[in-house]
């Protein structure tokens, strides 16, 4: 779909189903955030439907971007800074999941020890920058304003599961984490600001 400053009946029609995959997003993002925030208060830890809910959270938008998206081999300098990008992204989540060395601990099953080395000594939340970036880099190859709001749906989802996760962080580890939390930002140090 190209906007060429026509909104036709066309146009509408074809945008159906990137609305429809956008609300599915949303509705996926708060059922998921309000069970996991449940489950971490009322049994410590994740079950098997509190991880398929959040693994829908973060695939949904998918959707969105691969229905909006066309695939095509990188040809402007956009298309190459969004190849780097999410190849970055996607090294830096592999890796910081890779950190937990606990299939359980993955996937939130078990509190294991808490994780304060590799990518986790600059970020509290790596895997996480590192998807949203693996998903900026595939909207960089075709931006559109539906790109725009996945991202947008990821970014808030993400944001709001690292606050849930957080309070249950802390009452799970407690003191550690509390200075864990101090020292280390929750997604990035830019310079001297904390992000």
């Amino acid at each position: 779909m190209v906007f060429n400053g026509n909104i036709g009946l066309s146009m509408v029609i074809d945008s159906y189903p990137l609305l429809a995959l956008l609300a599915l997003a949303v509705s996926v993002s708060a059922i998921a955030l309000f069970y996991a925030r449940w489950e971490y208060r009322r049994r410590g830890r994740l079950t098997l439907l509190g991880l398929v809910l959040l693994c829908a959270m973060l695939f949904v938008p998918n959707l969105v971007l691969d229905y909006a998206t066309t695939y095509a081999i990188p040809d402007t300098p956009l298309d190459y800074v969004g190849v780097f990008v999410g190849s970055a992204g996607l090294a830096l989540c592999l890796y910081a999941i890779g950190t937990f060395r606990s299939v359980p601990k993955v996937l939130c099953m078990t509190k294991g020890e808490l994780t304060t080395a590799g990518p986790y000594r600059w970020s509290r939340n790596p895997q996480y920058v590192g998807w949203f970036l693996f998903l900026l880099g595939f909207a960089l190859n075709d931006w559109s304003l539906w790109c725009l709001a996945a991202l947008l749906v990821v970014a808030i989802s993400l944001h709001l599961l690292v606050l849930v996760e957080e309070e249950h962080l802390h009452h799970v580890f407690g003191d550690p984490y509390d200075r864990f939390r101090q020292t280390v930002p929750r997604y990035a140090r830019l310079g001297r600001f904390r992000i």
